[in-house]
């Protein structure tokens, strides 16, 4: 019992003694406390620049196929936030910044560029946050960075649709050639087959080997019937397979002019691609690519859309001047308490 009252003495000696040691230290605390609170005043109201963000919403849902007149194309992806994150590209990124001149590297504007969106929700919004120390060119690389991102990814996936269709075209041509090929080959050997065989022939037999036959003739003639012993008689037949030859030959070619027009169909489209293709390049290469979405081939137009554009932020977001002030004073008595400690035990030993 003894022993535990001496601990507790122990222990209230010991703590008055820690509050003695911080109060002899007070000047020393407040100085540091005062320093360092100094230092993030200074900081926040005279050093920080203001750094403002402007943030717009999107729409867009999850491309899946799209009919166009040449066929229908299939995206490459089905996850929507691989085309969310399509605003990061180099090319995005390059084009903002040669609109609006900044000085800034991809990186540095890339860093800048936040996207808020939740994959978990079943909404498809996303919100697209820029971050700038001036007010006004928050708002105006938010609206290039809209633009140019909207335009970028819409060029884009028409040249994927117009390579997608021209190679499909191309192999499609050319395996149409080739069957034409063989249907005139296998047409001209039906035809060569059908002029060897005959559409009717014709049997002969002696007119007296068909006793009723050789009477009705004889009576009709009023002829002897003994003398129609040297006479003849012919009759005609229809040539089955002539004719299952013909109707085979007929489908043939019926089926050859099909793929002939279907061939020529085929080219016209494949002479369109490649013309527009050919636009889409000079364009891009021209700096006038918003000339060529002009609705053909322009195969992401209808996935997304702005539900809301930015707006010139009316306060910055940071630096955030009650959090950095309270910071300022926390660590100010942190670092002063600890000093007065290292201090006093410098003293008394």
């Amino acid at each position: 019992m003894q022993e535990k009252n001496n601990q507790y003495d122990y222990d209230e000696i010991s703590l008055k003694e820690l509050i003695m040691s911080i109060w002899s230290e007070r000047k020393l605390i407040s100085l540091i406390t005062a320093g360092c609170l100094l230092i993030s005043i200074i900081y926040t109201f005279f050093i920080a620049s203001p750094v403002y963000e402007s943030t717009s919403e999107l729409m867009i849902k999850t491309p899946t196929t799209v009919a166009t007149r040449f066929g229908t194309y299939e995206f490459p992806s089905q996850n929507i936030n691989d085309y969310i994150q399509y605003i990061y590209s180099n090319d995005v990124m390059d084009r903002v910044i040669k609109k609006e001149n900044l000085d800034m590297t991809r990186a540095g504007l890339k860093s800048a560029v936040k996207i808020e969106y939740d994959a978990k929700s079943e909404s498809n919004s996303f919100k697209v946050a820029v971050s700038m120390d001036d007010a006004s060119l928050a708002k105006q690389v938010n609206d290039d960075l809209l633009e140019q991102y909207l335009e970028s990814i819409r060029i884009t996936y028409k040249r994927n649709a117009l390579e997608d269709f021209i190679t499909n075209y191309e192999v499609s041509i050319d395996n149409l050639q080739e069957s034409i090929k063989q249907q005139e080959i296998l047409i001209k050997e039906t035809k060569a087959l059908m002029d060897t065989v005959k559409p009717i022939y014709t049997l002969q037999k002696a007119l007296f080997a068909d006793p009723k036959s050789a009477a009705a003739y004889a009576d009709q003639l009023n002829l002897d019937l003994a003398s129609l012993s040297e006479h003849v008689m012919t009759e005609e037949y229809v040539n089955n397979n002539y004719f299952t030859l013909e109707a085979k030959y007929l489908d043939m070619q019926s089926s050859l002019i099909n793929s002939k027009e279907a061939l020529v169909q085929k080219k016209a489209f494949y002479d369109e691609l490649i013309s527009e293709r050919t636009l889409v390049n000079n364009a891009t290469s021209n700096g006038e690519s918003g000339k060529i979405l002009n609705g053909r081939m322009d195969v992401f137009s209808q996935n997304i859309s702005v539900i809301s554009k930015a707006y010139e932020p009316q306060r910055p977001i940071s630096p955030r001047k009650a959090m950095n002030l309270a910071i300022g004073l926390v660590l100010g008595l942190m670092a002063g308490t600890f000093a007065g400690f290292i201090r006093n035990y410098w003293k008394t030993n």
